[in-house]
């Protein structure tokens, strides 16, 4: 399935490229292109520093910052379109900087694939406990632990 999504999307992309070559010059799309790059990358440096701001203050009044963790998720992915060279890919990076669309985004995932987390019933743990002649260390057994000299 990412096969074919990245063939459309490269085609794609080459498609908007050429058209808007043809329409402003050669010159001009690819200054567009490093403008929206450089633009996105403020951007991405922005969010991502709000977002690391955002999760030291939850974790600081005893909260999960699981949906700081999930912006950060989705501005990683942001930035990585943003470095694929195309309108495309340029514009949906700059829609998962926004705080606005990324929150949508994260909503459409979670409501999409929460049952699917959720509805799976075949979930094991294993514990070992070691008998009562285990219990003696062997002589390969790795010991962990911190020494150090005042």
């Amino acid at each position: 399935m990412l096969f074919p999504l990245f063939v459309v999307v490269t085609l794609l992309e080459i498609y908007v490229l050429v058209s808007v070559g043809e329409s402003i010059g050669g010159f001009s799309t690819v200054l567009l292109v490093v403008i929206t790059a450089l633009i996105g990358s403020t951007l991405l440096k922005q969010q991502g520093w709000s977002t690391m701001a955002k999760a030291q203050n939850s974790m600081a009044n005893g909260q999960t910052p699981a949906f700081e963790m999930m912006e950060g998720v989705v501005i990683l992915i942001s930035g990585v379109l943003l470095l694929t060279p195309g309108f495309l890919t340029d514009i949906l990076g700059l829609l998962g900087l926004m705080p606005w669309s990324r929150t949508y985004f994260i909503d459409r995932i979670l409501t999409k694939n929460a049952e699917k987390v959720f509805a799976q019933r075949n979930t094991v743990f294993i514990h070992k406990s070691r008998s009562s002649e285990d219990k003696k260390p062997k002589k390969n057994d790795t010991i962990e632990g911190e020494f150090w000299e005042d």
